[in-house]
């Protein structure tokens, strides 16, 4: 019988988890990256110096030793070498599918084009309210792998998943999953939408619990068309709960206005106003749902969700109050990295200010269709500042509906905004776009903009 012999592919953080967790098990691999110059090479290097290491294409010997890939999720499956592996049959996962084949604890797994880090966030800080040791990691965090591996027993496991890691993974059985919304996103990788959404939807197989948003038909665990309730779904009973900013059903979550103030409601229970909650916005109200019909599902009591929900500030660079300047509100939301996060930010934000929004947005658009921000921006924004490579793209998508203003770089464009906002009015950055093309990644772009801000 062949020895076994695993192809690690990718040199990023999920790439060196992977490589860790085979050396750990004294599984022998080799490493390959479909990129000629990847930035993590000397890192690995050091970490492993007895590793053989492919760049760009993988030698054709070596496809007929191989026992299975191991990929990370980022990697392009299109890539020669790639499209080889799976013309041939090769066995092809991900980290997450390493982790479903050793735990036994029960797992929360969220996915959806917005959101995910919040509400990711918040079900752990629910589980740890109410005494579980948990796992909070996924697309956030600590590689799964590393934490598989630090000697402790979690109770339950909260995973933020990309439809990259899902595309990676068949044996995962959430207690609870969720698709928190659905909007256009990398295109550039699924190449239709029909695909990207495909992918989201692996989320619930095996799930006990599916919790979807109501608001949102694309998040159903069947096609729309077909009746909810409970179904059948990848050969597992699965169980749905809905959240939704309307008033819900018995078992389900929502919003019941109460003494003239809307109120988070379980079934027909209000539990708590949104005026105590410290995360804003419309979208924010929607993320608290989930995260509350998350942990609910997994038997974290009712009181556990209230207390983290009056405490959770949010998250950097996702809806962040920065400061108050001249009354004029300053909000970073540089993870707003495609067109439904600056939606959800607009619609939010805009939904509960007096003034109006003015927008400092571009980047790469990553072939997302800007006219879909057409109508919120219409109805809340006062002016949109513009700047990075796909600047004119968004240009000829909102130049006849609200004035544009053109800058070279983040600073000019936060002092445009300046100029244009009014008294009450909110600067929001959601870019609708990735940073790429001008910073280091979306941390960098909001660190640049908190900094620039402050200096007003």
């Amino acid at each position: 019988m062949q020895a076994p012999l695993y192809l690690v592919v990718g040199l990023g953080k999920t790439g060196h988890s992977i490589a860790r967790y085979l050396k750990r098990r004294q599984l022998p691999f080799l490493m390959f990256d479909t990129r000629t110059q990847p930035a993590g090479l000397e890192a690995f290097h050091a970490e492993f110096p007895d590793v053989d290491i492919f760049l760009s294409e993988l030698p054709e010997h070596y496809f007929e030793q191989l026992t299975a890939i191991i990929s990370s999720p980022g990697v392009d499956l299109d890539q020669s070498s790639m499209k080889k592996a799976i013309a041939m049959g090769l066995p092809l996962y991900g980290d997450i599918e390493c982790l479903a084949r050793e735990i036994k604890a029960p797992v929360i797994a969220i996915t959806g084009t917005n959101g995910k880090s919040t509400v990711t966030t918040l079900v752990g800080e629910m589980a740890r309210a109410a005494g579980l040791s948990v796992a909070v990691a996924g697309n956030i965090g600590t590689p799964v792998l590393d934490l598989l591996d630090d000697n402790h027993a979690y109770d339950l496991w909260v995973l933020e998943l990309s439809s990259f890691q899902l595309d990676l993974t068949q044996s995962l059985k959430p207690v609870a999953a969720t698709i928190l919304n659905v909007t256009p996103d990398h295109l550039d990788r699924h190449h239709t939408f029909e695909a990207y959404l495909s992918a989201k939807r692996k989320v619930y197989n095996h799930a006990k619990f599916s919790i979807y948003n109501r608001d949102d038909t694309f998040t159903l665990p069947i096609d729309k068309s077909q009746d909810v309730g409970t179904c059948s779904y990848q050969n597992s009973l699965l169980e749905q709960i809905s959240f939704g900013l309307d008033a819900p059903e018995m078992g389900s979550w929502g919003l019941t206005i109460k003494d003239n103030t809307p109120y988070l409601t379980y079934g027909e229970i209000p539990f708590l106003s949104i005026h105590d909650l410290r995360i804003k916005g419309q979208h924010n109200w929607l993320n608290a749902l989930a995260a509350c019909a998350l942990a609910h599902a997994a038997g974290i009591d009712l009181s556990c969700l209230v207390d983290v929900l009056k405490q959770f500030p949010g998250l950097p660079h996702r809806s962040q109050w920065v400061r108050t300047h001249l009354g004029v509100e300053w909000i970073n939301d540089s993870k707003g990295t495609n067109i439904g996060a600056t939606m959800s930010a607009i619609s939010g934000i805009g939904g509960s200010m007096q003034g109006k929004i003015v927008l400092i947005a571009g980047g790469q658009g990553k072939g997302a269709d800007f006219r879909q921000l057409r109508d919120c921006v219409e109805q809340q924004v006062r002016c949109v500042v513009l700047m990075g490579a796909d600047a004119d793209k968004l240009d000829t998508a909102l130049a006849d509906i609200v004035p544009i203003r053109r800058a070279a770089s983040l600073d000019e464009a936060v002092n445009l905004a300046a100029k244009e906002a009014r008294k009450g009015d909110v600067v929001l950055l959601s870019p609708a776009c990735a940073s790429l093309d001008m910073f280091r990644d979306f941390n960098h772009r909001g660190e640049v903009f908190t900094d620039v801000v402050n200096a007003l």
